[in-house]
């Protein structure tokens, strides 16, 4: 498995990203801060999101949905961790609240997700 090969349908496109929280009732978001930023993991910027952070903290099992408009995308399923300081945090920062023209105004970011990939399925 090598998400390398998938970051033009991953990275900074709109994702869906699924948890579950301590009582196991489901949660969905969305993000296009996301970037493969390894063979086998994803971080996801964390500015606006409210559950998600703290859903990854109580059960890291994570489900990620990406699709280009020909609706060809993956189903990823992973670990998650969230980081609110630390060299995660920090790449998120520079390159999404520093470094981004496009940065909606006021947005400050709570924290980076990383995911740890261990299933991809396709759809074709």
């Amino acid at each position: 498995m090598n998400l390398l090969k998938y970051s033009d349908l991953i990275d900074n496109k709109p994702a869906h990203i699924a948890t579950v929280n301590s009582e196991n009732n489901p949660n969905l978001a969305v993000a296009s801060n996301i970037k493969v930023i390894a063979e086998n993991k994803i971080i996801i910027s964390a500015s606006e999101m409210n559950n998600t952070p703290k859903n990854v903290e109580q059960n890291p099992n994570i489900v990620i949905t990406v699709f280009d408009k020909n609706w060809i995308g993956l189903r990823i399923f992973g670990k998650a961790k969230f980081y609110s300081s630390g060299e995660y945090y920090d790449y998120c920062y520079d390159k999404y609240i520093v470094n981004n023209p496009n940065k909606t105004p006021g947005v400050k970011l709570k924290g980076a997700i990383v995911v740890t990939v261990e299933k991809i399925e396709e759809y074709k």
